[in-house]
């Protein structure tokens, strides 16, 4: 072999472990990336809509996808492969870097941007907002309120009769088990089961910021509040 041939055969070498580097770094920094912006815009929405069924008391559809737009036709791995082995290492390291970054923006855009269109998000909003209708007289009443976690707990059990009181516990449990599945279902439709956690938290703060007055909820030391 030539030194000028060993010279690009090491050029080449160099550009394809400068391409895998680039992969694996792509994979490792959107894994990790929990996007907050997202959750809490997404818990804005659904909490809002919540709030507005149960003091309606009816049913708000679910508002259907988006639609996006079609994606431009991608260029055939054949005709990549021409291009980079026309040009010189230099010029295809750059391409691969361009590329490389184009890739873990375009990852990272998408983390940003939480999917709530799945039928078990669909299913689990539909069921939170059922059961919100016939919480809300209890809610006024000061009955129940919520906890400084995204779930609710009686308040005043004598606001109401005697004989509501163990029918109240249960609504109340249907209602934390309904909320903990809306969670469970936003994290697995976006492929991390394991943002649960932090979504709970985020429609924790929500559904406090969002309350109407006159609705009592804990502070994370757990004190009550009036709105």
């Amino acid at each position: 072999m030539t030194k000028q041939g060993w010279l690009k055969t090491q050029g080449w070498r160099s550009v394809l472990a400068l391409g895998l580097l680039m992969a694996l770094s792509a994979c490792v920094t959107v894994n990790i990336y929990f996007p907050a912006a997202a959750a809490q815009k997404l818990a804005d929405q659904v909490v809002g809509e919540v709030y507005k069924a149960a003091a309606k008391g009816a049913l708000q559809a679910p508002v259907a996808p988006a639609v996006s737009a079609p994606a431009p036709p991608a260029r055939s791995a054949a005709s990549a492969t021409d291009s980079l082995s026309m040009a010189s290492p230099y010029h295809a390291a750059s391409y691969l870097l361009a590329m490389g970054f184009s890739a873990i923006s375009g990852t990272a855009e998408a983390a940003a941007n939480l999917d709530a269109s799945s039928p078990g998000v669909q299913s689990a909003r539909a069921q939170v907002e059922a059961l919100a209708t016939q919480m809300h007289p209890y809610f006024v009443s000061g009955a129940v309120g919520y906890t400084a976690n995204g779930q609710v707990t009686i308040h005043d059990a004598a606001a109401v009769s005697l004989p509501q009181r163990a029918p109240l516990n249960g609504l109340v449990a249907s209602y934390n088990q309904a909320l903990s599945n809306l969670y469970q279902q936003i994290a697995d439709a976006n492929g991390h089961p394991e943002w649960a956690g932090q979504i709970q938290q985020t429609f924790a703060e929500t559904w406090i910021d969002k309350a109407p007055a006159g609705y009592w909820y804990q502070s994370p030391s757990g004190q009550w509040q009036k709105k």
